[in-house]
C-alpha cells in the first residue's frame, strides 16, 4: 500500500496532476461539443449516403443508398436511389413521401412526423446539448465519436451516435427501442453551398394515389 507521507511532496503532485488532468479533459470535451455544434450551425449540406439496417443480432437486413440536400432550419430532400426509388421532401411545414414503385404520395405535417429520423436531426438548428445528453466515446477508428441520448424519454430512439472528422459528420447511427441499428455513411459532403428553395418544393405527379393527412388541419 502506498503512503503519501513516505514521499515528500507526493500528495501535492498527485493532487496537482488530478486537477490538471480534470481541467484538460473538461476543456477538451467542451471543445469537442463546440465543434460538433458548429456542424449544426452550417446553413446547407449536400452529400451522398449509404444506409444499412441491422437487427438485434447485428445481422444486416437492408442496404440503401441515395442523395441528401439540407437547408437549415427544417428543409430537406432525402432521395433513395437504391434498391428502390423513394423521395422524402420537406419545406419546413409539410413532408411529402413519394414511393415511386407504389405510385403513392403521402403528405404529412412536418411538426407531427419524422421526429426521430436522421433527416430531421440533420436539418435542425441549435445546440445539441439542449435536446440530448452528449457524451464523448472511444472507438477503434479515425473518427471522433459522440453518444447522444434524448432528454425527452418519449423519443423514437434510445441512442444516437455521431462519427465526426474535420468538423464534419461522416457517420450517423441510430439505435431504436427494439435494438435495431440504422447506420448512415456520408460521402462527398459539401457544406454551405448555395441551395435554391425550389429543391424542397414538391409537385405531385399525375396519376398517383395521394394520402393527404394535412387536408383537415
Amino acid at each position: 500500500m502506498f503512503v503519501f507521507a513516505s514521499y515528500p511532496g507526493m500528495a501535492q503532485r498527485v493532487v496537482f496532476f488530478i486537477m490538471l488532468f480534470s481541467a484538460s479533459w473538461f476543456s477538451h470535451a467542451e471543445t469537442d461539443l463546440n465543434e460538433l455544434n458548429s456542424f449544426f450551425s452550417h446553413k446547407t449540406l449536400k452529400a451522398d449516403f449509404r444506409q444499412e439496417i441491422l437487427d438485434q443480432r447485428r445481422q444486416l437486413i437492408q442496404k440503401m443508398a441515395g442523395r441528401i440536400v439540407i437547408k437549415r432550419p427544417g428543409q430537406f430532400s432525402w432521395i433513395y436511389q437504391y434498391p428502390y426509388e423513394q423521395q422524402i421532401i420537406a419545406d419546413g411545414k409539410k413532408v411529402w413521401l413519394y414511393d415511386i414503385d407504389l405510385e403513392q404520395v403521402t403528405v404529412k405535417a412536418q411538426d407531427q412526423t419524422l421526429g426521430g429520423t436522421p433527416a430531421v436531426l440533420l436539418s435542425s438548428q441549435g445546440n445539441l446539448d439542449e435536446r440530448f445528453k452528449v457524451r464523448r466515446i472511444q472507438r477503434n477508428d479515425e473518427l471522433g465519436w459522440f453518444e447522444l441520448t434524448p432528454k425527452n424519454e418519449d423519443g423514437s430512439f434510445e441512442h444516437l451516435y455521431l462519427g465526426v472528422k474535420n468538423k464534419i459528420i461522416q457517420c450517423l447511427e441510430i439505435q431504436d427501442g427494439f435494438g435495431q441499428l440504422t447506420k448512415l455513411y456520408f460521402e462527398n459532403v459539401q457544406i454551405n453551398k448555395a441551395v435554391s428553395d425550389d429543391v424542397f418544393s414538391f409537385s405531385i405527379p399525375e396519376g398517383v394515389d395521394v394520402i393527404d393527412e394535412t387536408a383537415n388541419q
